[in-house]
């Protein structure tokens, strides 16, 4: 492992096969950005962490389980089954019903998830 200076985190090596048009478009943002290759794939695995996989996944999870009707804890664990690598919190699910009773009023508060589901 080395240390990504930027950063202070410990960095892993790994080796990909890429198709030749893959290749082709990380030359073209490494060229774009005027990084290295190496740097210009890290940074489209964090920008498709951050945008797809981490950012839209989990509010969606979390948004979803909240309009089902399950209270923070409840949203909070199954966030954490599927992505346990996330560092979504109990402010975190508050956050996302907040928003959502702004847009519908009709989504449960937490304390009316706890008493609709008995908890």
């Amino acid at each position: 492992m080395q240390s990504d200076a930027s950063s202070g985190k410990m960095m892993k090596r790994i080796t990909v096969s890429l198709r030749g048009d893959q290749y082709a478009g990380l030359e073209e943002v490494a060229e774009d950005l005027g990084m290295n290759l190496s740097d210009a794939a890290r940074e489209a695995i964090n920008s498709y962490l951050l945008k797809e996989h981490w950012g839209q996944t989990v509010g969606k999870l979390a948004e979803a389980e909240i309009r089902s009707g399950l209270t923070n804890e409840e949203v909070l664990d199954k966030v954490l089954a599927k992505f346990p690598h996330a560092q979504t919190t109990r402010d975190s699910i508050a956050w996302y019903r907040s928003r959502l009773r702004r847009e519908d009023p009709s989504v449960a508060t937490d304390r009316e998830a706890k008493a609709q589901r008995g908890v």
